[in-house]
């Protein structure tokens, strides 16, 4: 594969996984916020703030 393919085929990559990353960080995030507002206790082995 020549330089142009590759930078195109990690373009598309980077635009077709990248918003599924944020999407699923995000979820994550306001699941864990969501159990830490109700009063539940955190996973094992997650961190403590």
């Amino acid at each position: 594969m020549d330089r142009k393919t590759l930078n195109r085929v990690g373009i598309a990559a980077l635009i077709l996984l990248a918003p599924g990353g944020f999407v699923l960080g995000a979820s994550l995030a306001a699941r864990a916020w969501r159990k830490r507002q109700a009063g539940e206790p955190p996973a094992p082995g997650a961190e403590q703030p």
